[in-house]
């Protein structure tokens, strides 16, 4: 099921880039972008919050899609298909935690000049698979994997960052992450999840939507 989630979503994205890129009748296009689709990875750190077992936070790793379109000259709005890790460990004895869920942020995007922007939105995810490491000098590796039963299923939160250009194509972004439940719940197991991300884009389009104006005849 979250497999076909993943896939639904990717598909959506993908749809919704075809879509920029291929919409008839008056078009217009000028030097300004309406839309981007960009591939984006980078690490994860996490922590729980409302937990009883207190573990610590340790570090994963994230992979995705990102559709970004252009509502006016300062907002953007933005759309994402991850696949995250969200990790964390004991220390005595030395047992590491990995969760993987499939994350879907949407988010309002403010351009604050050329170069640096801020979001804000929400994020729907859902629990694919999880594992536990654990030392094990009987094996080979000295470790030893095994499934775990899933901390949370499926989740929603809110979410904040940052995002600066390094380059014409790569954008180093920033974001904190927390479960809605937080707020909302009580004893709940909840995620805070920080992430640090490159992305690169891949395809630029400078067909107008929402501002089109007539051609000078």
């Amino acid at each position: 099921m979250t497999t076909s989630f993943f896939y639904r979503t990717s598909i959506t994205l993908v749809m919704l880039c075809l879509f920029s890129f291929n919409v008839t009748g008056q078009e217009v296009y000028t030097n300004k972008e309406s839309s981007v689709f960009s591939f984006t990875g980078g690490m994860t750190s996490s922590n729980l919050i409302k937990d009883s077992v207190q573990y610590r936070p340790d570090i994963s790793a994230s992979a995705g899609f990102v559709y970004t379109v252009v509502l006016t000259d300062e907002l953007n709005i933005g759309i994402e298909a991850l696949y995250t890790g969200k990790a964390f460990r004991n220390e005595s004895p030395i047992i590491k935690y990995r969760f993987f869920y499939i994350d879907v942020p949407l988010y309002l995007q403010y351009k604050l000049g050329d170069n640096i922007r801020f979001d804000l939105g929400a994020q729907y995810s859902t629990f694919t698979n999880s594992k536990i490491i654990v030392i094990d000098q009987a094996s080979n590796s000295g470790v030893n994997s095994k499934e775990f039963a899933s901390i949370k299923g499926a989740d929603y939160g809110f979410l904040a960052g940052a995002e600066i250009d390094l380059s014409e194509n790569i954008s180093l972004t920033t974001r904190y992450t927390i479960s809605g439940s937080t707020f909302f719940e009580k004893d709940q197991v909840n995620f805070g999840v920080f992430q640090l991300s490159l992305k690169y884009t891949v395809y630029r389009s400078y067909k107008q939507f929402f501002h089109r104006q007539k051609q000078k005849e």
